[in-house]
């Protein structure tokens, strides 16, 4: 070792020894700096080991015991198999409204080939916008058959106080069956919650895990009944939103041959320019009855459906409450 007092004759010679004896130092020095890296825990491994001290010493007990066991082959879950029966059933659910613009696009021009002459000259467009109104007039109907439908037998708020009678009255098996009874939407997602429920009985769950069982068998029942009500409202607001845009372009369409025909021929009889222009103007009469009878029957079956499905969450709710306070008082 070569201290700074130390000096030879060549001063050279004592400051090369000096500098060895500084790298030998760094060298010693970062060598015992990494055998104690590698022997120092990590900080999670300090926590750990903090832990396992703390829960021998009986300290701290754990939260949470989390045991990951296989279920039983009766309680395995398995994948529905591909069903070609219900999926050949859901095409030929949507394919009757593509039939029904195909035939009404048909109908409309052999209604239009026995109108009067004079909206007759109003061109193809006329044959399509009677059947613009004739799928509105279709949809309308097939909308009013399904909200009936959905109700079910009895007024909804007759059924409605009867299940929370029958469910107060811890008469399960009544519910179900009024129920099947009633049928509808409502009906559907009260039977499968209250089916659900009356299943988890013999199954080791709380109170809590029971309750969220029965909650998520409604909320499913709800998500499959809704879209069955709003479905085919699509049509009849692109309907309503297209069938003005269609009768201006008929009438546009019709102008510009008034207007061409004008020019080759000069100066037109006032009378025969008022006709065709008028001819036009057919267009955009049947364009905005079709707009207004679109966007009517749009918002009034909106509103039903709307208020169809605010008394299911309010029912659904209820029926909740009263299981739930069904099963404190069994517990």
């Amino acid at each position: 070792m070569v201290s700074r007092h130390t000096r030879y004759a060549d001063p050279k010679l004592s400051h090369d020894l000096l500098q060895e004896a500084v790298e030998e130092r760094t060298r010693r020095l970062r060598a015992l700096r990494d055998r104690v890296k590698e022997d120092m825990p990590s900080p999670a491994e300090l926590r750990q080991r903090r832990m396992a001290a703390l829960l021998a010493a009986g300290k701290v007990k754990p939260k949470y015991t989390i045991v990951r066991e296989p279920l039983p082959p009766d309680q395995r879950l398995e994948a529905p198999p591909d069903d070609k029966k219900a999926r050949r059933w859901t095409v030929r659910g949507n394919l009757w409204i593509w039939l029904a613009l195909i035939g009404s696009t048909v109908v409309g021009f052999i209604i239009r080939s026995q109108l009067p002459q004079f909206i007759q000259d109003g061109g193809p467009i006329v044959a399509l916008l009677i059947a613009m109104q004739m799928i509105v007039i279709i949809i309308v109907l097939e909308r009013m058959w399904t909200i009936r439908g959905a109700k079910g037998r009895e007024s909804l708020a007759v059924f409605a106080k009867k299940l929370q009678a029958m469910i107060q009255n811890n008469d399960l098996e009544g519910a179900l069956d009024l129920c099947r009874r009633q049928r509808g939407s409502l009906a559907n997602v009260v039977y499968a919650g209250i089916d659900t429920f009356m299943a988890t009985e013999h199954k080791e769950l709380t109170e809590e895990e029971r309750m969220e069982e029965t909650r998520r068998a409604l909320e499913e029942a709800n998500a499959l009944e809704t879209p069955l009500l709003e479905r085919n409202l699509v049509f009849l607001s692109t309907i309503a939103s297209i069938g003005t845009m269609a009768g201006l372009t008929g009438t546009t369409i019709g102008m510009i041959r008034a207007f061409a025909a004008m020019s080759a021929q000069g100066m037109p009889d006032a009378t025969q320019l008022a006709l065709g222009i008028s001819e036009a103007l057919i267009n955009t009469v049947g364009g905005l009855i079709i707009a207004q009878t679109g966007i009517v029957s749009f918002n009034y079956f909106s509103t039903k459906v709307d208020n169809y499905n605010f008394m299911m969450d309010e029912t659904v709710h209820e029926i909740l409450q009263l299981l739930s306070r069904k099963e404190k008082q069994l517990v």
